[in-house]
């Protein structure tokens, strides 16, 4: 039986996975799970995951959640080259570290971002949302993976791609769903995110190809809610000030210039 990774293409996790499988040579299968219409709720896959998350993958009898635990599982059940996971027990003990740390930190603080930013204003007609809490705070998980795990190194754990760096950027995709670029502060990040992209070549955009359409979809949508509400409150100070008689239709300028932030760690929003 072929390996099977059940997916959804918005899943960071799911990404890291699929970059590994790619890149690796592994052959499997992908199924994606559509959460939008609650499929991970249904009985079969609470079967695969009592926790109705992604990715979980089904290998002959083995049955994997919990994307780390799924990383380390193909390594090791694959004959794949050794830098993804050093077989030597002190250089594997730092990627262990870094995992421990990823998932406790980065992961959750760019999954908070993402929850505001995107999905938060998505259920809302609300098109402020107070972000600056949730950017401090991932700006100094940025400060800490570049000072205490990147260094001077050209990937985090040395001269070779890793399981950390799939993980790393991975998650750091994901506030590009929004337009919005985590690493204009950060150089010495922006270089390795550069490094890793072109060594995944063409394996990095195939994998994030939905993630780039979905971005389009979600700034093109919040243009025309900004718009509106420009439109709406115009009205509303024309008639506040009886200047709008009945029946007069008003023309304004609707192009208020909104792009995104200038995006380097992903296709171009064009």
């Amino acid at each position: 039986m072929v390996l099977t990774i059940y997916t959804h293409p918005l899943s960071q996790s799911s990404r890291a996975v699929l970059m590994l499988c790619r890149a690796a040579r592994i052959p499997y299968v992908e199924k994606q799970v559509d959460l939008s219409r609650g499929e991970n709720q249904k009985p079969w896959f609470r079967k695969l995951n009592r926790k109705c998350e992604v990715p979980v993958i089904r290998d002959e009898t083995i049955i994997r959640s919990e994307s780390v635990a799924i990383l380390r599982y193909l390594v090791r059940a694959y004959e794949v080259n050794e830098h993804w996971y050093p077989n030597d027990p002190g250089r594997r003990s730092e990627i262990d570290r870094y995992l421990v740390w990823h998932q406790g930190n980065l992961s959750k603080k760019i999954t908070n971002l993402y929850n505001k930013e995107v999905l938060e204003s998505e259920s809302s007609n609300n098109n402020v949302v107070n972000l600056e809490s949730d950017l401090e705070s991932l700006q100094a998980s940025l400060t800490f993976l570049e000072t205490e795990f990147l260094k001077d190194k050209e990937y985090l754990f040395g001269e070779e791609v890793s399981i950390a760096d799939l993980l790393a950027i991975s998650e750091i995709m994901q506030p590009n769903l929004s337009g919005r670029d985590v690493l204009k502060n950060h150089p010495k990040l922006r270089q390795w995110f550069d490094l890793v992209r072109a060594t995944l070549t063409p394996v990095f955009d195939e994998v994030h190809v939905e993630l780039f359409r979905a971005r389009d979809r979600f700034i093109a949508k919040r243009q025309e809610k900004r718009r509106e509400e420009k439109l709406r409150k115009t009205r509303e100070i024309r008639r506040r000030e009886s200047t709008e008689p009945e029946g007069e239709v008003i023309i304004i300028d609707l192009d208020d210039n909104i792009k995104p932030e200038t995006i380097q760690n992903g296709a171009s929003t064009s």
